[in-house]
């Protein structure tokens, strides 16, 4: 079997597939996925903190509320003329008083240790504010990048593709459905030669007798390790 245009096949996919490559897996590409995934996760930081600090600011509130309610109670116990009062309401009033002050007390640190909480929320806010700004700018700058490579790689991409399209044409096509089949696998170079009497020129894997028997039938083998077609030159 000639595999001579099979092999002027792959030697010009192994072009587009340089190019590809480049495409695909250039530094900027890459850092470009990671700043992606930098600005997406301080995205839902930002949601979090937000939820976060209106649950805060609500309990805020709700603890405001308390204090002035406490307040009031407590001045209206003041304003009470003592003097139109018996022991035991003056007792009572004593108490109720203490009890008051308590609460104001415990009601006055919640809000502190709340406030201390919000202040904290809002500096982890803004740094992840400036981790997402600096992501984006980085980002734009990282596609600016890929566009540049891509207006330059593109035609070529094109160009090799066309003329891997008419060279298709002069290519055994169950061979080409096989090359085909394991580029499509993401296997490359998909077609190397015998190596020695009977190892895999690509993964030096030893091949079976029986199958190195059969290349001059055949043409190719299948390396039953990697999987590439393995002809004898």
């Amino acid at each position: 079997m000639d595999l001579t245009n099979l092999l002027k096949y792959q030697e010009l996919d192994e072009k587009l597939y340089n190019v590809e490559q480049r495409l695909t897996k250039s530094p900027a590409r890459k850092r470009a996925g990671e700043l992606s995934k930098i600005a997406k996760n301080a995205q839902i930081k930002s949601n979090e903190l937000e939820s976060e600090a209106s649950k805060v600011l609500k309990e805020i509130e709700d603890v405001k509320a308390k204090f002035e309610d406490n307040k009031k109670s407590l001045q209206s116990l003041l304003n009470k003329d003592l003097d139109k009062l018996s022991m035991e309401d003056l007792d009572k009033i004593t108490s109720l008083k203490a009890k008051i002050l308590s609460n104001l007390n415990f009601l006055e640190k919640h809000l502190q240790k709340h406030a201390e909480l919000v202040n904290r929320i809002l500096m982890d806010f803004n740094k992840t504010k400036k981790m997402y700004d600096e992501a984006r700018l980085q980002f734009i700058e990282c596609k600016n990048k890929i566009d540049e490579e891509t207006k330059e790689l593109e035609p070529e991409k094109e160009r090799l593709t066309k003329e891997l399209e008419e060279l298709s044409k002069s290519v055994e096509k169950n061979l080409l459905t096989e090359y085909k089949k394991r580029r499509n696998d993401n296997i490359f170079p998909v077609v190397v030669p015998l190596e020695g009497t009977n190892f895999c020129g690509r993964c030096r894997m030893e091949l079976p007798m029986v199958a190195i028997s059969r290349i001059k039938d055949v043409g190719v083998i299948t390396c039953e390790h990697c999987k590439r077609l393995v002809y004898k030159k």
